[in-house]
């Protein structure tokens, strides 16, 4: 018996398709098919290898939800565990065509926030960088000869609710020191590097004897591509 070809190759999305986690995403399968091909018999199926895990069906034209492994069933939204490759394959009774896609669940880390906290005692500042991004990062702080001080630095990682990364990195120095750095973040998923300066300095000028009693502001300055300052309080010591 001679059997004839009636399908085409499946089309999917090239790869890789990326996502952050918590969204939505889409992954299409499309084929066309000749004349003569009869469409009650085609039976579509999106799989995860090596083990071939059913994340959705259909067949006898419509989608088959009793066949969907259990880990993707009532599933809204993405997750880091769903990174892989998938398989859209398309059968009918004479012939298998199919077709991989691989996704990537990231999300590039946003431009860092900074931040200047004053630390108990008020004899240090700490110079905080937030950011927000998937997966999690790694951090690397310099000083201004580009020495790795990452060691005296504090940064820790959180996933909120829709399993986004919150970062936090904390530099602390001493209040009456001036002090420069620069703040790299890797995102090795994305190939995505931040790196931003800072330079950050003591405005004595500001400062100005009262009598007993009475505080005096001084002024801490982060320079960046924009001039931040922040006005702190402290008592005034005769």
């Amino acid at each position: 018996m001679l059997l004839i070809q009636t399908y085409d190759a499946v089309t999917v999305p090239r790869s890789p398709v990326t996502s952050p986690p918590g969204s939505d995403v889409t992954l299409s399968c499309s084929f066309s098919c000749k004349a003569g091909a009869d469409l009650t018999r085609v039976v579509v199926t999106w799989q995860r290898p090596p083990a071939d895990h059913v994340v959705h069906s259909f067949y006898y034209g419509r989608d088959q939800l009793d066949r969907q492994n259990e880990a993707y069933r009532n599933r809204t939204q993405l997750c880091g565990e769903d990174e892989g490759w998938y398989t859209c394959a398309v059968t009918n009774q004479v012939e298998n065509t199919r077709g991989d896609v691989r996704l990537i669940v990231a999300a590039a880390y946003s431009e860092p926030h900074v931040h200047i906290d004053i630390m108990e005692g008020r004899d240090q500042y700490a110079l905080t960088l937030y950011s927000r991004g998937y997966p999690s990062a790694t951090v690397q702080w310099l000083n201004e000869t580009g020495c790795d001080i990452t060691d005296r630095s504090k940064t820790s990682q959180s996933l909120d609710s829709r399993g986004m990364v919150e970062l936090r990195s904390q530099m602390p120095e001493q209040r009456d020191e001036n002090a420069f750095y620069t703040f790299i973040l890797n995102n090795t998923k994305l190939d995505q590097v931040i790196s931003r300066s800072f330079s950050v300095t003591k405005n004595t000028g500001s400062e100005r004897a009262e009598e007993e009693g009475v505080v005096c502001p001084a002024i801490l300055c982060i320079e960046l591509s924009t001039r931040l300052c922040l006005q702190a309080m402290k008592p005034l010591l005769l």
